[in-house]
């Protein structure tokens, strides 16, 4: 599947809801409530949603095991240092 410049800023605002609920490294999620944040604050679309997971996990910003969404340590890092952050 082709990445657009698009998907590092849906990345971005998963990220966001991370930070939002003050979630640090090796914290977690439920998929589906990342999944409900991101769509009700309209940051994207649900393809919008698995282009985002895709890409952050990609760059190692995220995992994913049992349905949880954990927040890697470079995935914290870019939320401390990533600037622009949503």
């Amino acid at each position: 599947m082709a990445r657009l410049p698009a998907d590092e800023d849906y990345a971005r605002a998963l990220l966001s809801i991370f930070q939002a609920k003050k979630l640090r490294a090796r914290q977690s999620l439920r998929l589906s409530d990342a999944k409900s944040a991101f769509l009700v604050q309209n940051m994207g679309r649900p393809a919008d949603f698995d282009a985002a997971l895709d890409y952050a996990r990609s760059l190692g910003w995220l995992s994913i095991d049992l349905n949880m969404v954990r927040l890697t340590a470079p995935g914290a890092e870019e939320i401390a240092f990533g600037g622009g952050l949503f």
